[in-house]
């Protein structure tokens, strides 16, 4: 019988920070979906926390698909690892979820600005967060399937390394609410050597000095 692979089931060991990163984006769209449901019309402290939180979130996302964009998969598809039909299908995935994000970054801006009408800005939010969440479960699993797989077989050891290298960049150059800290709040101890062997000493330091700043951005924001 034949199962589903989900890119957050990968055991530590043999967990890249792709798979990481995936997973992270992942957590925070349940997250999100979950804090949307709560969220009441009258708590406009927490609406505001909301939409703080999620232009980070938004950027990190977006990081993550320009990455795969400008350098994963032009490089796979010149060597011939991605047909037509797997380039169609991630260039859909990446159109569909900008537009979830602009869209829920518009209703949550409505909502932090006051601009009147919050049941139904909550609800068409709320609606966005978990269409977003569902969309993103597909797409990372897709990405996954058609991804992971080639780059283990057209790079070499040296452009996988520089690939991981760019993946936590891309992470640690984001927002400070969202950067490293928030990547480091998704994963274990464990997991956390497969990140800090692509970062440099300095780097952790900001990413362990963040976390503060990431914790208050989340914890009024989800709950």
């Amino acid at each position: 019988m034949s199962t589903t692979t989900n890119p957050t089931d990968a055991p530590a060991a043999r967990i890249d920070p792709t798979t990481l990163v995936r997973r992270a984006i992942l957590a925070s769209a349940t997250e999100l979906a979950t804090a949307l449901s709560s969220v009441t019309a009258t708590d406009r402290r927490r609406q505001k926390a909301l939409d703080r939180w999620f232009a980070g979130f938004a950027s990190q996302v977006r990081r993550h698909h320009d990455l795969l964009d400008g350098v994963v998969v032009p490089t796979l598809a010149a060597r011939g690892a991605l047909d037509e039909q797997a380039l169609d299908r991630l260039a859909d995935d990446h159109s569909w979820i900008d537009e979830l994000l602009s869209d829920l970054g518009d209703a949550l801006g409505v909502l932090s600005f006051g601009l009147g009408a919050e049941a139904f800005w909550l609800g068409k939010a709320s609606d966005l967060a978990h269409a977003l969440r569902h969309v993103l479960q597909g797409q990372l699993a897709r990405e996954d399937a058609l991804l992971t797989p080639a780059v283990a077989t057209y790079l070499d050891e040296s452009e996988r390394d520089v690939l991981h290298d760019e993946t936590v960049r891309a992470v640690a150059t984001g927002p400070v609410r969202f950067s490293l800290a928030w990547l480091y709040a998704h994963v274990s101890e464990d997991e956390r050597v497969s990140i800090d062997v692509h970062v440099s000493a300095a780097g952790r330091l900001v990413g362990r000095t963040g976390r503060g700043a990431n914790e208050r951005s989340a914890a009024p924001a989800l709950g």
